[in-house]
């Protein structure tokens, strides 16, 4: 429990540190931001570290624990900052450190993992303090964090920004929950029971959820492929026109939104196709593990998507056209491949529960 409280009050130290640090005058220059960044993160690892390793059976997954959330609060500070919403505290890093967190999807990002991540990680603390099993969370976590990096760094490097050295600071946030989400991955129990292995032999006419999942997954199958051509330049009129009345964001300085669609087009819509495959051919045991995974990455993604189209600092030309049909468009379309990855990733996952419990009940 030591280990626990102490990864814990990590998260808080933040506060008084950024304070501190923003008074300083010789925190102006990226190579000493760098450098006290790497120092600080060094000893965020090593405390924790110490301490987990001394526990008789340590989860792997709390000597990173600290760091993740000590860097949830980071942003979460940085996102009320730069929405004016407290004093200047990140001033110093924003300025010099990584400027592209004060755009609007930094915003966003930043508030999603002040809020959700971190939110997450005192979940699995409190898991982990209880023995119970963390795993199916630690998934869509590890989806979440995965994608928000997968955006940002390349978004930050092509765009307007450039090169930051600072940048590199980020790259243990990407590297690191690859390797857990394998981790979890290769966790899995054999005797685990999903939906996919109960509804073996089923017809799909016979599983009408099933029937509407395949659905939404051509229609998002359909979407990412429209927006991913628009992010790559595709000047068909049925793509100019999306642009202009529904999701000019799209076309924003900043490259964020371009590089989040393209994500969703080299990414989800294999995973979309291995879904049907899945759904039309049941017992793919790895169904409820990936849905997770998507199911975290999807949310992530699009939270930071739509809160960019919206957002008050998005120039006006660039937020969504204020026409009523734009507006039901691009709220309907994006809402939905919001939601329905966190619904699809429950039909897996719960669906299992209940029927492992059915089985044990006889």
């Amino acid at each position: 429990m030591s280990a626990l409280v102490v990864i814990f009050l990590i998260s808080l130290i933040p506060f008084p540190l950024c304070y501190i640090l923003n008074t300083q005058q010789w925190m102006q220059e990226p190579v000493v931001i760098l450098v006290v960044g790497m120092v600080v993160l060094s000893l965020i690892v090593l405390v924790p570290f110490l301490l987990v390793r001394r526990m008789k059976k340590p989860e792997f997954i709390l000597y990173v624990m600290g760091l993740f959330m000590f860097s949830s609060i980071i942003d979460l500070i940085i996102a009320l900052e730069a929405d004016g919403l407290i004093p200047e505290v990140m001033t110093f890093y924003l300025k010099d450190g990584e400027p592209y967190l004060w755009t609007p999807y930094g915003t966003m990002i930043n508030y999603w993992d002040g809020t959700v991540h971190y939110g997450i990680c005192l979940w699995m603390l409190y898991a982990i303090s209880k023995g119970w099993s963390y795993r199916k969370v630690g998934l869509f976590w590890s989806g979440s964090i995965i994608n928000s990096l997968l955006v940002l760094v390349p978004g930050s490097v092509i765009g307007k920004f450039g090169v930051k050295v600072a940048i590199l600071l980020n790259l243990p946030y990407l590297f690191v929950p690859v390797w857990i989400a394998f981790r979890l991955l290769k966790s899995r129990q054999p005797t685990t029971l999903d939906s996919q292995c109960a509804d073996r032999g089923s017809s799909i006419w016979k599983r009408p959820l099933d029937i509407l999942f395949i659905v939404y997954f051509l229609y998002a199958t359909i979407v990412d492929l429209l927006r991913g051509s628009i992010a790559l330049g595709g000047q068909e009129d049925i793509l100019v026109e999306y642009l202009e009345d529904h999701e000019p964001y799209i076309n924003s300085p900043f490259a964020y939104p371009k590089v989040q669609l393209i994500v969703y087009l080299m990414y989800f819509v294999p995973y979309y196709a291995s879904a049907i495959y899945g759904l039309l051919n049941p017992g793919q045991v790895w169904m409820s593990d990936w849905a997770l995974l998507y199911a975290g990455a999807a949310a992530q993604g699009q939270f930071s998507h739509i809160g960019g189209s919206i957002h008050p600092r998005t120039e006006a030309e660039f937020r969504v056209p204020s026409q009523a049909h734009s507006q039901q468009i691009f709220w309907l379309l994006n809402i939905l491949l919001f939601i329905m990855p966190i619904l699809f990733a429950l039909r897996q996952n719960l669906s299992g529960k209940k029927s492992n419990s059915h089985k044990k009940s006889h």
